[in-house]
């Protein structure tokens, strides 16, 4: 085994470990109707390895973690196969992110990629362990299970995911702190406190109009689903409305290192100084400055070869005068005066 692949097998075995205590103590506290569903923040850590590590390790911690804390918690380290798999991809799929290019956060888009790769982690991971389970195992009834299995599965892994991922990242410094990441951050965050509030204020202002255990559930997992739904469209909103900000600013941006480097086209800013708003007034400006700047850079190279004509001028008239002026010289025009008089 080489070293590197030595490297991602200890990490992930150890992370596995880490991953697995922690979901044995998180099965004490199951989600409402849920037989062995709990609300497991520590989904964040097979997908954090898989993008700081690397995706096989993600999916090792995954994979074993569940294994392992199934067997701990008294489960059985293989009556859940299925689940394991699942858990090993929601490992697997956010660290392919690193290995498409994006080793270092620092773009909207980038964060938006990041956030989509976690959701579609938890979904994917999620349908395969209920299709395992429909080909294979046969634990899954329906429609019964979606609502006690399937769906709190889904929500759970999703919304950690999506809240802790991103600040573990942060922590670790693989998301750079510009202008794009700290917008969209701020309004991120911005976005889930009041969903989330929002969730919870309705859900606790009709809880005593439930008449039965049942319902209680019903409305819980109806906010839930609203919740993340509406997480989702908000968050694709704010990607929009972050890149409508920093785009232009971010040409401009460039604009400036472009005049730095004595580039004073700047085709790059047609599409911001086209904009009626602050940006397009700022765009103009700056290609008008860029304008006088050029001309100024040509009058002034202008006088410069001027001036260096004067002065080529002025050192052959110096060099003329001094040749004339020497006795060798002196001795010759003597000398040609009297070639002609005789």
């Amino acid at each position: 085994m080489n070293p590197g692949a030595k490297k991602i097998l200890l990490a992930g075995l150890a992370f596995a470990v880490v991953y697995g205590l922690l979901n044995s103590l998180s099965n004490i506290f199951l989600l409402p109707s849920a037989p062995i569903i709990s609300m497991r923040p520590q989904i964040a850590l097979p997908m954090v390895v898989g993008i700081l590590v690397h995706p096989l390790a993600g999916f090792i911690t995954g994979f074993a973690g569940n294994m392992f804390g199934d067997a701990v918690y008294g489960f059985g380290a293989l009556k859940f196969w299925n689940w394991h798999i699942a858990n090993g991809l929601m490992g697997w799929i956010p660290g392919l992110v690193g290995y498409g290019g994006i080793r270092r956060i620092g773009t909207v888009r980038e964060f938006g990629i990041l956030q989509m790769s976690l959701v579609g982690a938890s979904a994917a991971g999620v349908a395969a362990a209920v299709v395992l389970d429909v080909f294979f195992i046969h634990l899954l009834t329906f429609p019964y299970s979606f609502p006690s299995w399937i769906l709190p599965a889904f929500l759970t892994d999703a919304v950690n995911a999506f809240i802790l991922v991103p600040v573990i990242l942060l922590l670790a410094r693989r998301i750079r702190l510009t202008l794009e990441t700290r917008t969209i951050l701020m309004i991120t965050g911005l976005l889930l406190v009041s969903i989330l509030a929002t969730a919870g204020a309705i859900t606790w202002a009709v809880l005593d109009d439930l008449v039965s255990h049942s319902a209680m559930v019903e409305n819980f997992y109806i906010a839930a689903v609203v919740s993340v739904l509406l997480l989702v469209a908000g968050f694709i909103a704010a990607i929009v409305f972050v890149r409508k900000v920093t785009d232009p600013l971010a040409d401009l941006a460039q604009a400036a290192q472009a005049v730095e480097q004595g580039n004073y086209d700047l085709p790059g800013l047609a599409g911001v100084s086209a904009r009626a708003d602050e940006l397009g007034r700022l765009a103009r400006i700056f290609e008008q400055m860029a304008g006088k700047v050029r001309e100024r850079e040509k009058t002034l190279q202008r006088q410069v070869d001027e001036l260096k004509i004067i002065i080529d001028r002025k050192k052959q008239a110096q060099d003329v005068s001094e040749i004339v002026e020497t006795e060798y010289f002196l001795a010759l025009k003597e000398k040609a005066r009297k070639f002609r008089e005789t």
